[in-house]
C-alpha cells in the first residue's frame, strides 16, 4: 500500500522530485535546530556567558557519543530504501524491526556512558573550572533523554528512507514549540538556569520520540512497524552494521575531531567558548538545506538503485551539485559579512560577538567546498559504498584537521588559525572525494555495477 504522503524518487521529474523530498526536511530540520537556538538565546539573555559556554562545551561530547548511533540509523536508512524501492516487503519489514531492536540496546548504552563519564571529558577537554559544574548536569540529564533522540531519528529515518518527510517535519513542529514553552518557562519563571534548558530539551526529545513511533504503528502501509516483532533477525542485523559501522564510526571520529578542536578553543577562555556557540547557531541554521541536501543524495541514489534506474542516479547528483553550490555561495557571503546583526540576538557581549563575527569571516566563504564534500559522500553511500567514504572523510575530516591544529596553534597561537583548519579540510576532503566518484562510483554506474543489497 502506498502512502500519499510518501514521494516516489525513482519516477517523475528529477529536479522537482528533489525539491519536493527536500522541502519537508529542510523545514523539519529548521525547526529540530530552535531546540539547541532556543536554549542559547534565553540562556546567553537570562543566565549569562558562563552557562552559555556551558551548553556550547557539552555540544560537542553529546555529538560524539549519539553521532556513531546516529550514523549506524544512516547505514539502516540505506537498507530500507533499497527493498522499498525494489519491493521487497518481506526484507523491508525484517531490516525496520531489527534496526529499532538495535536503537534502544544503543540508546540505554549511550545514556549509561553519557551520565558516568560526562566530568571525565569535561576537564580533558580544558574546560574553564566555572563552566564545569553547569556543564556536567546540562550533559547528564541531555544523556538521560539520548535513547528517545535516537528512537526519533531512526524513525524519521525510516519515514524518509520511503519518501515520507512531512510527518517527521509535523512531529518537529510539535516537539520545537513544546521545548521553547518550557525552555521559557522553566528559566525565566522557575529560574532553572541551566538545569531548565536541559530538562526542557528532554521532554521535547521524549515528544518526538512518541510522535514518530505512533505513526509507524498506526500506518497500514507495507513500513508498518509492530513493537511486538521489534527483534533482531542476525542476517540483517549483520548487514545493517556492515553499511552502518562506516558512517558511524566517520560520525563519532569526525566529532571526535570537533572535541579535540572543542579543547583548543576552550583554552582561548570563555567568551571564545561562548562566540563559538553562538555563531555554531547561524551556522546550525546555515547548513541545513547542505546536510538535508547529503541525505536527500543518499535516499534519493539508494531508491534508484534498488529500482534500476541508473541513468536518473546521475540526473540527480547533478541537480543535486547544482542546487547545493548555488545555496552554499549565497548563504557564506551573507554569513561573512553581515553575522555582527544576527550575532547580537544572542548576547550584548561585544567581546563574546566579536568572537562570533571573526568565525563566520572564515568559515562562510568555504561552505561550497563543505555542500560538494557532502553531497559526494551522501552519493557514495547510497550506491551502498560506506567504508571508503569512512576513511576518506577520517582522513581528512579528522586526521588533516588533528595534524593542523597540532602544529599550527602552538606556533601561532590565533583562533584564526583554529577557525581556518575547517575550509581547509573541507577543500581537502572535497578534492579526494571528487577523484574517488570518478573513478570508482561513476563507472560502476555506467557499468550497473553497485553495492547493491
Amino acid at each position: 500500500m502506498t502512502d500519499p504522503k510518501s514521494i516516489s524518487l525513482t519516477e517523475g521529474p528529477v529536479n522537482s522530485r528533489i525539491l519536493l523530498f527536500t522541502g519537508p526536511l529542510i523545514v523539519g530540520n529548521l525547526f529540530q535546530q530552535l531546540y539547541s537556538t532556543t536554549d542559547a538565546f534565553i540562556v546567553g539573555n537570562y543566565v549569562g556567558s558562563n552557562a552559555l559556554a556551558a551548553i556550547g562545551a557539552s555540544a560537542q561530547i553529546i555529538n560524539l557519543f549519539i553521532g556513531f548511533i546516529i550514523g549506524l540509523t544512516t547505514g539502516a536508512g540505506i537498507i530500507i530504501a533499497q527493498y522499498y524501492g525494489a519491493l521487497n516487503h518481506s526484507k523491508l519489514h525484517q531490516a525496520i524491526h531489527t534496526s529499532f531492536w538495535f536503537c534502544i540496546i544503543g540508546g540505554v548504552l549511550v545514556s549509561a556512558a553519557g551520565c558516568i563519564l560526562s566530568p571525565s571529558i569535561l576537564s580533558s577537554m580544558n574546560t574553564p573550572a566555572q563552566v564545569i559544574p553547569d556543564a556536567t548536569l546540562y550533559l547528564r540529564i541531555y544523556f538521560l533523554g539520548t535513547i528517545f533522540s535516537i528512537i526519533y531519528n531512526m524513525g524519521a529515518g525510516t519515514l524518509q528512507a520511503v519518501g515520507d518527510t512531512r510527518h517527521p517535519l509535523y512531529y518537529l513542529c510539535i516537539s520545537s514549540a513544546v521545548n521553547v514553552v518550557l525552555v521559557i518557562l522553566f528559566v525565566t519563571v522557575f529560574h532553572l538556569a541551566v538545569l531548565g534548558a536541559a530538562l526542557a530539551t528532554l521532554i521535547a526529545q521524549f515528544v518526538a520520540a512518541f510522535c514518530v513511533i505512533r505513526q509507524l504503528c498506526c500506518t497500514n502501509n507495507v513500513y508498518q512497524l509492530k513493537l511486538s516483532e521489534i527483534r533482531y533477525n542476525k542476517e540483517m542485523l549483520i548487514k545493517i552494521l556492515k553499511f552502518g559501522i562506516p558512517t558511524g564510526l566517520q560520525s563519532a571520529i569526525t566529532s571526535f575531531s570537533n572535541v579535540i578542536v572543542q579543547s583548543y578553543l576552550n583554552s582561548f577562555g570563555s567568551l571564545a567558548m561562548a562566540g563559538n556557540n553562538i555563531y555554531s547557531k547561524l551556522d546550525g541554521f546555515a547548513l541545513l538545506p547542505v546536510n538535508c541536501l547529503s541525505l536527500t543524495a543518499t535516499t534519493f541514489i539508494a531508491q534508484n538503485i534498488g529500482a534500476r534506474k541508473y541513468d536518473r542516479v546521475k540526473k540527480g547528483f547533478s541537480s543535486l551539485l547544482l542546487l547545493g553550490n548555488s545555496y552554499s555561495i549565497f548563504i557564506g557571503c551573507l554569513l561573512c559579512f553581515f553575522s555582527r546583526l544576527p550575532l547580537r540576538l544572542f548576547t550584548s557581549d561585544p567581546a563574546v560577538i566579536h568572537y562570533g563575527v571573526m568565525m563566520g569571516q572564515v568559515l562562510g566563504p568555504g561552505y561550497f567546498l563543505l555542500v560538494t564534500c557532502q553531497i559526494l559522500i551522501g552519493t557514495a553511500r547510497g550506491a551502498g559504498d560506506t567504508l571508503n567514504t569512512m576513511l576518506l572523510s577520517i582522513l581528512n575530516l579528522c586526521l588533516f584537521r588533528i595534524i593542523w591544529l597540532t602544529v599550527m596553534i602552538p606556533n601561532f597561537r590565533s583562533i584564526y588559525i583554529l577557525y581556518l583548519g575547517y575550509p581547509i579540510t573541507w577543500g581537502s576532503a572535497v578534492l579526494c572525494m571528487t577523484v574517488y566518484y570518478y573513478k570508482r562510483i561513476r563507472p560502476r554506474l555506467r557499468e550497473n555495477e553497485v553495492l547493491n543489497i
